[in-house]
C-alpha cells in the first residue's frame, strides 16, 4: 500500500497554537500568553486530532483528547537558524536568546534530577523559506524570520508560530520549524527596551515544538496570548520569560529524567498509513486564537501540516 502525501492544512480548527498579542499591554518589554485559571497542573499536549476535518473531544481544561498526543521518538532534538536571520535585530543577540529559550526548558529537574530533554544546535539553513501557508521548508527543524512577509491571515496581531507534520495514528513528530512575524510586529533583545520580548515569546514557541498545547492556566508560558496576566507582565522581564509550575509539571511529564515518556489518549487506527497534520500555534481553548497579550512527525504516513501560534 502506498502512502502519498497529502496537501498540507494550515492550522486546525479544533484548537489554534498561535501566539497573539493580547490588546492591552501592562508592560512593553515584558510577556505572557494567558487564560483561565482551571487546575494547578492542567497543561495541555497536541494531539493528531484535526478539527478541520474530523471530530475532536476536548477535557474540561480545553485540552485536545482525541487521538495520539504529539512526541518525539529520539533525544536530542535538532533545531537551525536559517541563514538569512532578520535585518531587524542583531542575529548575535537573536541567537543566544533563542538558545536561552530552548535552555529555559532542557534545563528543568524534575524531582531533584534533570529532565531528559536536550536539544542540538545544527548547521544553518541556506536558501529561502516558501512562502505559500501550506509549504514545508527544504529543511526541518528551522527557525525562520519573516522580514518582509508574514502569509498568514493575522499579521497585526500573531506573533510567531510553530509549523509542525507529524504520524496520524502514532503522533511523532517528523519535521517542526518556528517562524516569527518580524514584519508586522517589534521585537526587542534588552529588558530595557520597550517592545516585545524575543526571548519570551521564543520559549512560548519551544513549548509548542516539544508538543505542547495552548494552556489554560494563569501564569503558564503556555497561554494564548503575550502578556495575558499582570502576573508575569506586571513583574519583569526575567518573570515574563520563565517557567510557570504548569510548565515544569508539562515538561517533567513529556521528558522525565528517564527518558522520552509514552502517553496514548485514544488507540490507534489499524491503518499503516499515519496522516501527518500541521498546526498553527496560537493558542488558548478550542476555536480560540494565541494572540500575543502584552503589547503576547520517517512518514509512513500521509502528511498534512498544522500550525501552531
Amino acid at each position: 500500500m502506498s502512502c502519498a502525501p497529502l496537501p498540507v492544512r494550515r492550522m486546525s480548527r479544533g484548537y489554534d497554537h498561535r501566539l497573539r498579542l493580547l490588546a492591552t499591554a501592562f508592560l512593553a518589554t515584558t510577556a505572557v500568553l494567558g487564560a483561565t485559571a482551571h487546575d494547578a497542573q492542567a497543561f495541555c499536549r497536541s494531539t493528531a486530532c484535526d478539527a478541520a476535518v474530523e471530530e475532536c473531544t476536548f477535557d474540561e481544561n480545553g485540552c485536545p483528547r482525541s487521538g495520539p498526543p504529539l512526541s518525539w521518538r529520539t533525544l536530542p532534538l535538532p533545531y537551525r537558524f536559517h541563514a538569512g536571520g532578520t535585518d531587524k535585530l542583531d542575529m548575535d543577540g537573536v541567537r543566544e536568546a533563542t538558545r536561552r529559550a530552548f535552555d529555559t526548558w532542557s534545563n528543568v529537574t524534575c524531582n531533584g534530577k534533570r529532565t531528559s530533554l536536550r536539544f542540538e544546535e545544527g548547521t544553518d539553513i541556506p536558501g529561502t523559506r516558501p512562502l505559500a501557508t501550506a509549504a514545508k521548508a527544504k529543511a526541518s527543524f528551522g527557525i525562520y524570520f519573516r522580514d518582509e512577509v508574514w502569509p498568514y491571515d493575522d499579521g497585526n496581531e500573531s506573533l510567531a508560530l510553530t509549523n509542525q507534520t507529524y504520524g496520524k495514528t502514532n503522533g511523532w513528530i517528523d519535521y517542526s520549524a518556528i517562524e516569527v512575524n518580524a514584519t508586522g510586529q517589534a521585537f526587542v533583545l534588552s529588558d530595557t527596551e520597550p517592545g516585545i520580548d524575543l526571548q519570551a515569546v521564543l520559549t512560548h514557541e519551544v513549548g509548542h515544538y516539544i508538543g505542547l498545547a495552548h494552556s489554560q492556566v494563569e501564569g503558564s508560558i503556555m497561554v494564548p496570548s503575550y502578556c495575558q496576566s499582570a502576573e508575569r507582565c506586571g513583574a519583569s522581564t526575567d518573570r515574563a520569560r520563565a517557567l510557570a509550575e504548569d510548565d515544569i509539571t508539562a515538561v517533567c511529564a513529556l521528558f522525565p529524567p528517564s527518558g522520552i515518556a509514552g502517553v496514548s489518549y485514544e488507540a490507534p487506527s489499524a491503518s499503516s498509513c499515519a496522516v501527518s497534520s500541521g498546526v498553527t500555534s496560537r493558542g488558548g481553548p478550542p476555536g480560540s486564537p494565541f494572540v500575543p497579550v502584552i503589547a503576547l512527525a520517517a512518514l509512513a504516513a500521509l502528511v498534512v501540516a498544522r500550525t501552531r501560534r
